[in-house]
Parts: structure tokens; sequence; C-alpha cells
């Protein structure tokens, strides 16, 4: 073979390779792309499926002291919304055999249990004793399931466990053995529910949607710079000389927003009522206990004549204990008239202060005197609950309508603290969350 030839095959060889290398690297890019691609698609599967879980479980465990035909319809609606929504994102999940065809089981006859108990309800029957029941059992299952999820939760936040399937699904590639994969983690829920028959912030209210204009502030003049300063000075004893004017902010709730150091106010245009205030230095230790700190939230609120405010629901945080406070008036407390105040636990300063539900909502209101009495109140109680407390409430409603209620602290099964709602009006249950305690605080979903 000539010089020439072997320089021409060499050359067209060479080429060849790098052509080959050229496809290899763009296939690989691709494969890459679309591998990232699916793991997105599948980890956000992943937490929507999580998330229609826990609510899930949430409204089975109201569904059992649910005992008015308006409370029992919507919580039988909002079952019906998230097991559809739960199936439809465990669909999306790379997942095959006894695994996907249990809990896609159990979702479907939440489904269909709620879509009956809806029909039951609507016709007039009610819930019976052996729907409770029943009911009791989907929890128990529901948690069980919502306990799994949170496992292999934990997993992917440490990098524990991978989804995998999508890099089969692309190239076969070969996976770590020494990190399980989503099907294989998750096959001990499906071992969970071997057994399995056949058929979670705040407090009430606090996230109350503010989208009207806000009443404290109506009809008050606007205020400039100088004023916002002047208001913010005095509310949390600073010197005006150190705070400074950063930044206006439009929306509903238009603010002059102001710093100091680490503190961060923002001032309302109209009215310059305070709105907010994050103080964010580090709170290293711990020397007040949550009583301790609601003296200094209740001195606070004395010093800005605040009228007469009722605390409920608490939370200690990275050595912060955030205090709700809502007004009361007439004997009832009214629940969207909201102010959270944050205490620092080292030293008793306000470290947070947020009255967003305060200014929206607070305005001078005429109580009306109940039209059903206590007694009648308490037989509307499901009587799976026993009552401990009672108490008038103005709660807010999905329309932003304001209604009175009864509010019943109760005892429910296995240790289950829960609080029912009822109109003082219709005698037709409004709202019913459950009481969380800890060591860190007093919560409620």
């Amino acid at each position: 073979m000539s010089k020439r030839r072997i320089i021409q095959l060499a050359t067209v060889t060479a080429a060849a390779f790098l052509a080959l290398g050229a496809v290899i690297v763009t296939g690989s890019v691709v494969s890459a792309k679309y591998q990232r691609d699916l793991e997105y698609n599948y980890r956000r599967a992943f937490n929507e499926l999580t998330t229609y879980v826990s609510t899930m479980e949430s409204t089975l465990s109201k569904s059992i002291y649910a005992n008015t035909a308006t409370q029992q319809t919507g919580i039988a609606a909002k079952l019906m919304q998230d097991a559809s929504g739960a199936k439809s994102s465990l669909s999306v999940l790379p997942l095959q055999g006894d695994t996907l065809n249990t809990v896609q089981k159990f979702l479907s006859q939440v489904e269909d249990f709620s879509t009956a108990l809806t029909k039951q309800v609507s016709s007039g029957i009610g819930i019976s004793d052996k729907d409770r029941e029943t009911l009791s059992q989907l929890y128990d299952y529901a948690a069980l399931l919502k306990a799994d999820l949170a496992h292999l939760q934990q997993q992917f936040d440490r990098q524990d466990l991978q989804i995998g399937e999508s890099t089969r699904l692309i190239s076969n590639l070969e996976l770590d053995p020494s990190v399980p994969v989503f099907s294989d983690a998750l096959s001990s829920s499906a071992e969970d529910f071997q057994d399995y028959p056949t058929l979670i912030y705040d407090g009430p209210f606090s996230d109350h949607i503010t989208q009207l204009e806000p009443k404290l502030l109506k009809g008050k003049p606007e205020v400039d710079e100088a004023e916002a300063i002047d208001k913010a000075a005095s509310f949390f004893a600073l010197n005006k000389n150190d705070l400074q004017h950063t930044s206006d902010t439009a929306g509903n709730l238009p603010t002059i927003n102001l710093t100091d150091g680490t503190k961060k106010i923002s001032v309302t245009k109209q009215g310059g009522e305070i709105l907010s205030l994050l103080d964010t230095r580090n709170v290293e230790s711990a020397s007040l206990d949550y009583e301790q700190a609601k003296q200094k939230a209740e001195e606070f609120l004395q010093k800005n004549n605040f009228g007469p405010m009722k605390e409920s629901y608490y939370v200690i945080n990275d050595n912060r204990c955030t205090i709700q406070f809502f007004t009361e008036e007439n004997g009832a407390v009214v629940y969207p008239d909201l102010i959270k105040i944050t205490v620092a636990l080292d030293n008793g300063d306000i470290a947070e202060y947020n009255s967003t539900g305060y200014l929206m909502n607070h305005h001078q209101r005429k109580i009306p005197q109940p039209k059903i009495t206590l007694e009648e109140a308490k037989k509307a109680i499901s009587p799976a609950l026993t009552i401990q407390k009672e108490r008038m409430a103005v709660i807010p409603t999905a329309g932003l309508h304001e209604v009175l209620c009864y509010e019943f602290l109760c005892d429910g099964k296995n240790g289950d603290e829960v609080l029912v709602y009822l109109n003082a009006e219709t005698g037709m249950e409004e709202q019913i969350f459950l009481v969380l305690r800890s060591d860190n605080g007093v919560l409620t979903i």
C-alpha cells in the first residue's frame, strides 16, 4: 500500500473517530438532560404526593369528629380532592407491582368512600358509627403512608436514596448498588398495608386572605418619611436618628420601609401604623421560657396602647418565641384581628412583629347575640368528642366575612385535642382543627 493511501486511510479513520466521539458526547449530553428532566418531574410528583397524603391524613382525623351536614360534606369533598391529586402524582412515579397497586388501592378507596359519604350526607342520612369506624381505619393507614413518605424524604435530603429508574429509562446505565432506588424503598409502604381492609401553622385562621381594603386604615391621611420614622422610633423605643429610609412598597398595604442595624421596619403610608419589624440578629441562647416571653410581649402591647388581647398558640424556634395575639370584644376572641409577636429568648427584645391581620380586619364591631344557646350548641358536637372548654369566638369565612361561633376545645380518640367552631346562628360546624402540643409550642392544623 502506497504511503499516500495510508495517509488517506488514517485521515478517514481519524475523521470517523471524531464523528463517533461527537455523536457519543452529544448523545451523553442529551441523555443527561433527559435524565435531569425526568428526575425533576419525579421529585415534583413525589413532593406533591407527600403534600396530598399529609393533608388527607389531617382531614381524615377531623372527619371522625365532624357532626353536622355542612362540615361533613366539606370534609368529604376535601378528601376526594386530595385522594384524586395523590393518585395523579403517584401515577407519574416509576413504580410497578405490589407497591403501586397497594397504595393506588388505598387512595382509590378513600376517594370512593368520600364520594359515597357525600351522597349519603346530601340525602339527609348522615354519617353512622360504622362510617366513623371506617374513617378511623382510613386515618390509620394514611398516617402510615405519611410516615413512610416522610422517611423517604429524609433519605432524599441525605442523598441516601435516588428515584433512580430515570437512568435506566434513558441509557440502561448501571446504578450504584449501594444506593437504594425509589421503588424498592417505597415497598415498605406495601408491607405496612398488608392488612389494609377493603373499603398539618400557625393557629387557626392566621393565613386568612387579606385582599380587602385595610379596615383600620380607612379614611386616615398619608404620612411622610419623617412621620414614619417618628412613629417607628416611638413604637419600638428606638433612636430616630438611627433609622434610615430604604425603600417604599406598593400593594394593598403600601409601606415606608426603614432600617436600624439588623432591624427592618415597615410603616403603612396610610395612617402611619406599624406593619412589621424583623430583627435578623442571631439569638444564640435562651434564658427566658414561654411564660416570660409572653409577659414581655404583653408589656409591649400595653405600652403601645392596644386594647384587651388574648394570647393563643405559640412556637419556639432558634431561641425565639412567636406568640399570636387576638383582640377580645364582649367576651369573644376575634381571630381576624391577629398580631404576631416574636420575643428573643436571650434578652426579651421584640425580634419580630407583624400586624397584617389586625390592620386589615380591626374595626368597631357589634358582636351579635347568639341565636342558639350554649346547651343547644353542645348537643351538635360529635359523640366522639368530650368537651373540655368553651367560649365565644369570631372567625373569618372563606368568603372574607366574619361569623360568631361557639369554640369548643375537646378531647378525642388516641389523645387528640380538637377545636370545633359551631355557628352561633345556624348551629352548623364552621371549622374543625387539631391541636398539636410539644415542648416547642402549641399549634393547630
